[in-house]
């Protein structure tokens, strides 16, 4: 069983932050997320995309059969914000 830390989920925030440039209107799919993460943990990602969904924090969009993208809310930007952008 794979374990989900706060480290992983907060990584995964920011890295669908920085696709959508900030934006609660972008969204992307799962394989451009999986491509930013080295690939011994992209087994995890598709977990703590359901964690950050069951939070709030970014939303699903469906795309037909099988296909799905992923964006942030607006609790997501700003956990994001905290996070991920330098000052």
């Amino acid at each position: 069983m794979v374990k989900i830390s706060k480290k992983d989920a907060i990584k995964v925030l920011c890295i669908i932050y920085l696709l959508c440039d900030g934006s609660t209107w972008c969204h992307v799919p799962l394989e451009a997320i999986e491509s930013k993460v080295p690939r011994h943990d992209r087994g995890k990602i598709k977990k703590i995309i359901r964690k950050l969904i069951a939070k709030g924090l970014i939303y699903e969009k469906p795309h037909g059969k099988g296909r799905k993208s992923f964006g942030l809310t607006r609790e997501g930007v700003e956990l994001a914000l905290t996070y991920c952008v330098e000052e």
